[in-house]
């Protein structure tokens, strides 16, 4: 008779998740996600540079084709925002303009090529010695 005045009926066993379950499984979720996304933010930061530093291999590589041909080192800049190419002389362009900015200054018998993405990201390098910028 008390079963039926809770308003359930002997034997049977509502279903669902209690709240300590509940709980645990969002301290779960919490931990995880604290340790996954720093770890995804360097691995989308890693992907940034390699690609720069990617881009500028490539930019050596006409830079001395453009020095065998011609004595000197080529300077310039390729703007990615507008796709103004002030490197017509060296003959390179990024592959997919992506709002990547790079410059190339030339002092006497070296060169430093500056790269800086859409997201801020900077990769220097001093060529033909292949060491990063100051």
């Amino acid at each position: 008779m008390d079963a039926m005045m809770n308003g359930s009926v002997a034997g049977s066993r509502e279903r669902g998740f209690t709240l300590i379950e509940v709980m645990v499984a969002v301290a779960i979720l919490a931990i995880i996600s604290a340790v996954a996304i720093p770890i995804y933010r360097d691995y989308v930061q890693t992907s940034r540079v390699g690609a720069l530093v990617n881009n500028i291999a490539t930019i050596e590589t006409f830079e001395e084709d453009f020095r065998l041909r011609n004595g000197a080192y080529q300077d310039g800049a390729w703007n990615g925002s507008t796709g103004d190419a002030g490197l017509t002389a060296l003959g390179w362009q990024p592959e997919t303009p992506d709002g990547t900015t790079y410059a190339i200054t030339v002092a006497g018998s070296t060169y430093t090529v500056t790269a800086v993405d859409s997201s801020g990201t900077t990769v220097c390098r001093v060529y033909p010695a292949r060491s990063d910028c100051p």
